[in-house]
């Protein structure tokens, strides 16, 4: 009997000194372009007729950071599994880290993977997935789409990690066929301006003849065709609103999350921008349903009216800009001189011809360009298709739906050595560990009482 105690103790000791040793091993597992990296503690067969329960992290990186190693911050989990009784192990998952939606869940499906294959091994393991930046967007989408499996898990933190609120705009293709309408009035004004300036030898309607009028077509053609492909795309609103929800972030199930951000963190000041422009076309969309009304009233002769009032301001706009309001205006001032009624009508005849056109092509422009912006800021951050910007609206936020909390790191605090982006700072930077650390310690223990 003493023997086998003493065995048991010896055995123990060993398994312990092991898993606690610095010493790591490094596992490469390939699957065509799937490519998971692991780092982890040794955990042998010993350990499971010991009864040791083990703490596992599984570790996503951000975008275009394939190569990230968070060092400090394996060591302070480490730490807090200790702390809490428990051993460690570390799975550092490498996924494609392009800016696409798509490619942040092609990791949530790998993140799936990965948790399957940890509880196929050991049902009594603490799983934590730790995110940084848009690996923590991946993480939400695993959430999202694999419900049972979140479940299982004892939490996720997400470090320096925007949450995308999406929802489809109200009046979405009306909005969209007012936009697609300003290019064309703007284009009426501008585009033969353009190429009297940069050929002036030529006359007005020689210039509608030059290459750069067809550019200038060619452009508008182009968009029109995208508007019309996006309404194919979306030609009902079930469509767009299965794509909002997919695309989304902000929409988390409940669970055991911790939230960490980084005082001047770079993508948050650039997020900001972005989120200015998101607010402005949301501001914009509304004033356009509002003016795009009368178009789409039941009444056929408010439709007609409007038609005609938008047809027109095409026209005089296109009439001004190849110049041949210019003889009328002159003859127009010429008889105009002396006669107050006819000067009224001169006015009015300038306003509408010159002003006007100018007035709304300006405004149309802007309009145009707030919502292409958006629409390229959406494609560019990897939220949205470029095509689908035009029909949503856009909110960035520091936090999910819901009541959660959020850690702000002082980024003067204890900062010194660190080097780099503020925005990684959050893996590295000693106040997020210790708030990392704590979460855990709580997390371990409450489940062990």
């Amino acid at each position: 009997m003493a023997g086998a105690l003493i065995i048991h103790s010896s055995a123990h000791l060993f398994v312990k000194a092991r898993v606690e040793s610095v010493q790591r091993y490094t596992r490469l597992q390939c699957n065509g372009s799937r490519r998971q990296h692991f780092v982890e503690t040794p955990r042998c067969s010993e350990t499971k007729g010991l009864g040791l329960v083990m703490a596992t992290f599984i570790l996503v990186h951000g975008t275009f950071a394939r190569a990230a190693h968070w060092p400090a911050l394996q060591d302070g989990l480490a730490l807090a599994a200790r702390a809490a009784g428990e051993h460690s192990q570390f799975n550092e998952l490498t996924w494609s880290g392009k800016n696409r939606a798509s490619a942040r869940q092609a990791a949530a499906s790998e993140i799936s993977s990965v948790v399957q294959n940890i509880q196929s091994t050991s049902r009594n393991e603490r799983i934590f997935i730790i995110g940084h930046s848009h690996g923590g967007s991946a993480i939400a989408y695993f959430l999202k789409e694999y419900p049972c499996l979140a479940k299982t898990l004892s939490g996720c933190a997400f470090l320096s990690t925007p949450f995308i609120a999406i929802r489809p705009r109200t009046q979405a293709f009306r909005i969209v066929s007012a936009v697609s309408y300003f290019p064309l009035v703007a284009f009426g004004v501008f585009w033969n301006y353009i190429a009297r300036y940069l050929q002036p030898e030529l006359s007005p309607l020689e210039n509608a003849r030059s290459p750069f009028y067809y550019w200038g077509v060619g452009l508008v053609v182009a968009l029109i065709a995208l508007v019309s492909f996006t309404f194919h795309k979306f030609r009902n609103s079930e469509s767009l609103l299965n794509e909002v929800h997919r695309r989304q972030t902000a929409d988390l199930p409940p669970g055991n999350y911790l939230f960490l951000r980084c005082s001047g963190d770079e993508a948050a000041a650039a997020l900001s921008a972005a989120q200015f422009i998101a607010w402005l076309s949301v501001k914009l969309s509304q004033v356009l349903e509002l003016l795009t009304r009368p178009m789409f009233s039941s009444r056929t002769i408010v439709r007609l009216a409007a038609g005609a009032l938008g047809a027109g301001v095409l026209f005089w706009a296109s009439l001004s800009s190849l110049g041949l309001a210019d003889e009328v205006v002159l003859s127009f001032r010429a008889a105009a001189k002396g006669e107050f009624v006819i000067s009224l009508a001169f006015f009015f005849f300038y306003f509408c011809v010159i002003v006007l056109p100018y007035l709304l092509a300006l405004g149309a422009l802007a309009a145009f360009m707030i919502f292409l912006t958006q629409a390229l800021t959406s494609w560019a951050f990897g939220w949205m298709d470029f095509s689908t910007g035009f029909f949503v609206d856009l909110a960035i936020e520091p936090l999910p739906f819901g009541a959660h909390s959020m850690a702000h790191i002082d980024w003067s605090a204890e900062a010194l050595g660190l080097e780099g982006v503020t925005h990684s700072w959050t893996y590295a930077h000693p106040k997020a560990i210790q708030y990392v650390q704590d979460w855990i310690k709580t997390t371990l223990q409450s489940r062990q009482t």
